[in-house]
């Protein structure tokens, strides 16, 4: 079994015995796999260093390191060559341990040494990344040097004036043609719906790039530009205040800030969240989402869910059914998600109007592993006095789950009497058997005891019903 799914499995099942949350982010360490560069030239490794972070995000990213494809690494993911890093690790944890948002606390990629300009353009990409796949925490390792390039990309983002402004607070959706090797572009805007700043990064050494941009929802004034570009490695160089006008052209090899003043067409009386917008199933099963308010006072009305072609990913073939389609500060939405029979990466996108009349989509992705392992009951609808015990038991099949049925976790529970253990652990024989003792409540009724299989093969359960007689 995948050693993350598993170690999140058992501090969850844990935490759901003892009652507690003890884990407040799910901490990795992530750099970007890259291949022996060893024979590189400078230009082959600054290439490297300024593309390598869709290791991150993309689902049509094939790594170029040699060892991604372990086959001892997983035993449970799909595209085994596809890093899609953030993804795959945000929907390992919202499908174990539902409301624990990731951290990265180590990450880099200086394949031509951190001082190059390359690594200044790779960090200004990932901080991007960073923020818009919803990483909670990150930390470089290590920091930045005040004497490299790298150390303004940071200031691009946190103090890109010197009055410590910063990149804005509310990512919004940044769609782009260019090839992603070569140009990189990110947007938010503050919280009055004034500003909206949008970082474009031309990765191309010699070609400016002319860009141009369709706002929906801001209709933009004036702008000034905060530019980081090879040519002058070390210093932001600052624009004069102008009005808005487009295209723009993005000098090669450097990192724009365009932080643009404007109006927002109508403030939305909410945000909501897909909760979760990314998580993980077996191929063949289903998941629910519970749309929520984060944030304001207005309802959201949701009025389409579906699959769609994202990134170069195609749209899978499964269903999205809206359940529940009004959301409000205290009642949550449903929508039902099973992503089809075929493990990959499947995008859906999620459109809601609030009370102000503001239409909002939300995009998220379904991983969908192998399908599931089985759980075959044993003493299912036994009669037994009040008080008295009784024996049941699973057997755990994996199936084409890629996992095994010895040494795995099972968590059993009941909804009345005791078990002689929360947790048991199949036998070593290769039959895959775990079995609990049950003592009965001391009054008569029915009694639900539930067994729970891994989540790393799918999450398989059994469900008994016996009586107290």
């Amino acid at each position: 079994m995948d050693f993350l799914p598993w170690w999140l499995n058992e501090v969850y099942w844990q935490d759901q015995i003892a009652g507690t949350h003890s884990l407040d982010r799910f901490d990795i360490h992530a750099y970007p796999d890259g291949p022996d560069t060893t024979t590189y030239t400078p230009a082959q490794k600054q290439a490297l260093a300024v593309s390598i972070y869709r290791d991150y995000w993309d689902p049509t990213f094939t790594s170029p390191s040699g060892t991604i494809n372990q086959i001892y690494t997983t035993q449970i993911q799909p595209n085994h060559a596809i890093p899609f890093r953030i993804p795959r690790m945000r929907a390992i944890a919202n499908s174990i341990y539902p409301g624990t948002p990731l951290a990265i606390t180590e990450w880099s990629a200086e394949f031509a040494g951190a001082s190059d300009f390359s690594t200044a353009l790779g960090d200004t990409d990932a901080y991007g990344i960073l923020g818009r796949e919803r990483v909670s925490l990150a930390s470089r390792w290590g920091a930045p040097d005040p004497a490299n390039p790298n150390y303004q990309a940071l200031k691009l983002y946190t103090n890109y004036d010197g009055a410590h402004h910063g990149f804005a607070q509310i990512s919004v959706s940044d769609t782009n043609t260019g090839n992603p090797n070569l140009f990189s572009s990110y947007a938010a805007v503050d919280s009055t719906g004034t500003k909206m700043t949008v970082m474009i990064i031309n990765k191309d050494p010699e070609t400016s790039a002319q860009v141009s941009f369709n706002l929906n929802g801001f209709t933009p004034s004036s702008v000034t530009s905060y530019t980081l570009a090879s040519t002058v490695p070390n210093t932001i160089a600052v624009s004069s205040a102008s009005s808005w006008s487009s295209p723009v052209t993005v000098a090669p090899y450097s990192a724009t800030l365009l932080v643009i003043t404007g109006a927002t067409a109508t403030k939305p009386s909410s945000e909501w969240d897909l909760n979760p917008d990314t998580t993980m199933v077996p191929a063949g099963g289903t998941v629910t989402l519970n749309p929520s308010i984060t944030s304001g006072t207005g309802n959201v009305t949701l009025a389409n869910a579906a699959f769609d072609a994202y990134e170069g990913a195609t749209a899978c073939t499964g269903t999205i059914n809206i359940i529940t389609a009004a959301i409000t500060t205290t009642t949550n939405g449903t929508i039902t998600v099973n992503a089809g029979g075929a493990p990959g990466f499947c995008h859906f996108t999620v459109t809601g109007t609030d009370s102000a009349g503001v239409i909002q989509s939300q995009g998220g992705w379904i991983v969908v592993g192998n399908p599931a392992a089985t759980l075959t009951k044993t003493g299912d609808n036994q009669l037994g006095s009040p008080g008295g015990q009784i024996t049941l038991g699973v057997t755990l099949s994996p199936g084409s789950s890629g996992g095994t049925n010895t040494g795995a976790s099972i968590y059993f529970n009941t909804d009345a009497g005791s078990l002689s253990a929360p947790i048991v652990v199949t036998d070593q024989s290769g039959s895959g058997t775990a079995t609990v003792t049950l003592t009965l409540p001391s009054s008569a009724g029915v009694v639900h005891v539930t067994a729970e299989g891994p989540y790393g093969l799918g999450h398989p359960v059994a469900t008994f019903t016996e009586t107290a007689q």
